[in-house]
């Protein structure tokens, strides 16, 4: 795994702008609201301005596909790229230069994956364009209970795709049962942090059983702040699957 960013199910995070809008429950705890507070920004909010990152920032991408063929050699696949940690790519409020110039940078990023996460996957249609050579997106949405986050799962599996996945973090209640026809993969976490909400085992095991039963990718990130202080074995196994690509 490239050591580029904490998070685990990826290998380096890129940030074409910071800034958000609350827009479920899994958003009162969230990270990067508090991550941009304690760095002196206010762009969070639904009248907030975002923060328009520097040239030095997009320069990251075209270093990353510039040593695909290292990264390749030393891995075995393509880098997964998490886009975006401090926004959503598909927010009605996003800056549309901002938004046009990362379609134009995944263009000719062709051996990097991308792992566009959103909590708004109706907008997906809407602002990405049509273009055979996003063969190299993965497209995923938030889930964090079944009210919220199960018409999202739906309205993503609308959408084409070379893999569809679902964050399930944090994992605020039972899902029940689940189709998961047309998802590839699924992370599921608890919440970290002093206000973290508690998650508990069995819904895990439910999720993590449908998956196994439906040949689906499971990635168990971590129990949470509340549980085991953030460890991620489950009954002595660890859980640490992608999905299977070409």
């Amino acid at each position: 795994m490239a050591a580029e960013t904490k998070i685990e199910w990826c290998d380096s995070t890129f940030n074409p702008w910071w800034g958000c809008s609350r827009i479920g429950p899994g958003c009162d705890n969230c990270y990067a609201a508090a991550l941009d507070k304690r760095t002196g920004g206010d762009h969070w909010g639904k009248k907030a301005n975002y923060k328009v990152m520097s040239d030095n920032n997009w320069k990251n991408p075209i270093k990353w596909q510039s040593q695909a063929k290292q990264f390749f050699n030393q891995y075995g696949r393509q880098r997964r790229v998490f886009c975006a940690s401090m926004s959503d790519v598909f927010d009605n409020r996003a800056p549309e230069s901002e938004r046009i110039r990362l379609w134009n940078t995944i263009k000719v990023t062709p051996d990097l994956n991308w792992l566009l996460l959103t909590k708004r996957p109706r907008n997906i249609e809407r602002y990405m364009p049509e273009d055979e050579s996003f063969s190299n997106v993965w497209l995923g949405t938030t889930v964090e209970n079944r009210t919220d986050g199960i018409p999202r799962m739906e309205a993503l599996k609308t959408v084409n795709a070379t893999i569809r996945f679902l964050s399930v973090e944090p994992l605020l209640e039972d899902l029940g049962e689940l189709e998961l026809t047309g998802i590839h993969w699924v992370i599921v976490g608890g919440e970290s942090g002093p206000k973290a909400r508690p998650m508990k085992k069995e819904w895990m095991l439910n999720i993590r059983n449908q998956c196994i039963e439906q040949n689906v990718a499971f990635f168990f990130k971590q129990w949470g702040a509340i549980i085991g202080k953030g460890g991620c074995e489950v009954d002595g196994h660890v859980y640490k699957n992608w999905p299977v690509t070409a």
